[in-house]
């Protein structure tokens, strides 16, 4: 892992603001329901409009943030991985260059490309396709929990009780 970690530095800005990105998403995303659960509880039980339209463009405005920082999450993903595959490109084909024609002998063609190449890719591929959901779900757990037991502690209570019994 820090291995891995080494090939980041360059990236590291990046990295930080995917994770921010993901992160903040999450909670807009888990803050709609709730939006949705006033509309109902008080818009739509005592009969007003305006404050049903009020609340249903507070859903839109934050469903806008959350496609914009999804999307903004995607670039800064791509740009990460994809800078961290050339990265490890990079060290690999310079440490190929300092093999002796004896090493590089041991080894075919086919296996030196596959190693600088799908290997490579599969590396990058992971991380870009693998930030989101590692990231993504511990904050939407903890944020669901939260925003579940705001609406509802007793029946909340389930989410807590029934993991364990799960298993």
């Amino acid at each position: 892992m820090n291995n891995l970690l080494h090939y980041a530095r360059k990236y590291k800005r990046e990295l930080i603001l995917a994770i921010i990105c993901i992160e903040a998403e999450t909670v807009f995303e888990l803050i709609i329901p709730m939006i949705m659960a006033d509309i109902i509880d008080v818009g739509v039980a005592t009969g007003n409009k305006s404050y049903i339209l009020m609340k249903g463009g507070q859903m839109i405005a934050f469903a806008a943030v959350a496609l914009l920082l999804g999307h903004a999450c995607a670039r800064f993903t791509a740009i990460c991985g994809n800078g961290i595959g050339a990265e490890i490109r990079k060290a690999e084909f310079q440490k190929m260059q300092t093999y002796s024609f004896a090493n590089t002998d041991q080894f075919s063609t086919s296996s030196l490309v596959t190693r600088l190449t799908s290997d490579v890719t599969t590396i990058q591929n992971s991380i870009t396709n693998g930030m989101r959901p590692g990231f993504r779900s511990p904050v939407m757990m903890l944020t669901a929990l939260v925003v579940s037991f705001r609406l509802n502690a007793r029946l909340a209570m389930v989410f807590l009780l029934l993991p364990p019994c799960l298993q």
